[in-house]
């Protein structure tokens, strides 16, 4: 396969890691809701922590596939 050219690679890259971002930002608002003071249901916080540890699955993810991008292309 030929290499793409460097600035393809990059613009890819980067959409990579907008969304490693947001995942990233998405796991902190589900970790505010599980400490915040108005959220009382232990099961409701336990639902939003799972979410938070798949988000931050899904950001490691990405994050393989940033580094695999990086080093292929």
């Amino acid at each position: 396969m030929a290499k793409i050219r460097n600035r393809n690679k990059e613009k890819i890259i980067s959409e990579f890691e907008m969304m490693r971002d947001f995942e990233l930002t998405v796991k902190a608002l589900y970790i505010k809701i599980v400490n915040s003071p108005d959220v009382k249901d232990q099961k409701i916080k336990d639902i939003f922590a799972k979410i938070a540890d798949d988000e931050q699955r899904h950001s490691e993810l990405v994050q393989k596939i940033i580094n695999i991008t990086t080093n292929a292309l």
